[in-house]
């Protein structure tokens, strides 16, 4: 009996981790706001600081935006 309580929390588990890798694969891709060779916030559309950008250069958005992003869960 515990082992088909154990097959069955695999199974979850492995079902909510292929449809969060599958949610996130779905998401559509941000492309980074460049005008003439400057960076700049997707969302307040303000320069990027240099210490942003060194320390991702993939960030699309401010630190501040991208902390409102993120508790909006977006």
């Amino acid at each position: 009996m515990d082992e088909r309580y154990h097959d069955q929390a695999r199974e979850l588990t492995e079902r909510r981790t292929a449809e969060a890798i599958q949610a996130v694969r779905n998401r559509p891709i941000e492309k980074p706001l460049d005008i003439n060779g400057v960076r700049l916030c997707l969302d307040c559309r303000e320069l990027m600081g240099a210490a942003r950008l060194n320390a991702n250069p993939q960030a699309v958005r401010c630190v501040e935006c991208q902390t409102d992003h993120d508790r909006r869960g977006r």
